[in-house]
């Protein structure tokens, strides 16, 4: 995988970047980022192309019918009275069908929000952008990027592991540009990578560290993957880092 693709331009770092597209920034901030396009063109040309790749995700996945779900009338205090006042005996049916299901329901519910944390892989191929699914195989030259969904936030890790065993570390490192902090919601990671046409599978790992003072360091983080990647599993088995939450999505790719 080709990590050339993340864009690190001196003095604007990719998060601010990213605020600036999604309209996140005040206005002195966002003149700085519009003064460094005007003086830098390949940051002028990065905000063309993720203007481009936002309207195209738009298409994929619009957020007007959410929108709509989100706008949608409460009932009236009125129908709701109307609707308890039916024959007791018929709510009696009623509940005792439908308690037991509730029950597992929120059950489920539960374990959705202890786990959190969910990864998703979007996929950018020619002028195609369509979410990663279950048997879909990426081909060399595809840019992919994550989209990380939790209901607490924290600091955020990704790292790539071949089923060689190596270990890149992506986003949030020191060497990459430093941590990325994410806050509770949905949040598009910026930046994109490109597979390469190496003869080997990829997978990437995503990691969620609490904020607190307890949590384990990026190097801590990066040794962790590391030993697990010596397993002859693909993708590696791994066993939770305290203080941490992950999340793996392999990118199966065609081989030669």
């Amino acid at each position: 995988m080709s990590t050339s693709s993340i864009p690190h331009f001196p003095g604007v770092p990719d998060l601010l970047v990213e605020r600036y597209l999604c309209d996140e920034l005040s206005s002195e901030e966002a003149r700085h980022v519009e003064e460094a396009a005007r003086a830098s063109p390949a940051l002028a040309a990065h905000l063309r192309e993720r203007r481009a790749e936002k309207a195209a995700f738009a298409l994929v996945r619009p957020f007007g019918p959410v929108r709509a779900r989100l706008e949608l009338p409460r009932p009236s205090r009125w129908r709701m009275l109307w609707r308890w006042s039916q024959p007791v005996l018929v709510l009696g049916v009623v509940l005792a069908a439908v308690l037991p299901r509730l029950h597992s329901l929120q059950e489920v519910e539960r374990v959705h929000v202890r786990g959190g944390l969910t990864a998703r892989v979007l996929v950018k191929r020619g002028e195609v952008v369509f979410e990663q699914g279950p048997g879909a195989v990426l081909r060399s030259g595809d840019r992919v990027r994550v989209e990380v969904e939790d209901v607490e936030g924290g600091a955020l890790y990704v790292l790539a592991v071949s089923e060689r065993g190596r270990v890149t570390p992506l986003q949030g490192f020191p060497a990459t540009g430093g941590t990325l902090s994410m806050v509770p919601g949905r949040w598009v990671l910026p930046g994109s990578l490109e597979l390469d046409d190496a003869p080997e599978q990829e997978a990437l790992v995503v990691v969620l560290a609490a904020d607190a003072r307890d949590a384990p360091s990026p190097e801590a983080i990066h040794r962790w993957l590391e030993q697990a990647a010596r397993e002859a599993d693909f993708p590696p088995s791994l066993t939770p880092l305290p203080g941490t939450r992950h999340a793996v999505r392999t990118l199966p790719k065609e081989l030669p």
